[in-house]
């Protein structure tokens, strides 16, 4: 089972440069609008295939979706270790946790939750 990651330690990890590979599974359409600095898009619908073909089993890989609520970075997480990822994360609060925590987010509608924080 993936482990959790809170938006506080995703944030220090991106501050300290850490080699990851942050993963959007929302729809191309949700992460046009927002998503987090950096993140590459892979809908859960085609997380596995394409998982195969652009990542690398030995890649640190955290996954986020919606919010704590939102099963989808739970189910990516699942996928990544059915294929035999073994090093995945699960960013449990997901862009609105990003947000609310204050951190700055990317898109053609970026919305801010909460205080700026700087990046």
């Amino acid at each position: 089972m993936a482990r959790l990651m809170s938006s506080t330690e995703l944030h220090q990890r991106i501050e300290k440069g850490e080699d990851f590979v942050l993963i959007d599974v929302l729809d191309p359409e949700d992460f046009e609008r927002e998503h987090i600095p950096n993140a590459l898009n892979m809908p859960l619908a085609d997380l596995r295939d394409r998982a195969m073909s652009d990542l690398s089993k030995n890649q640190r890989i955290v996954v986020y979706g919606t919010n704590h609520d939102d099963p989808a970075s739970n189910d990516a997480a699942a996928v990544l270790e059915d294929l035999g990822f073994r090093k995945v994360a699960d960013f449990d609060g997901g862009l609105n946790a990003w947000k609310k925590a204050g951190f700055l987010t990317k898109g053609d509608k970026p919305e801010t939750l909460g205080e700026m924080a700087e990046l």
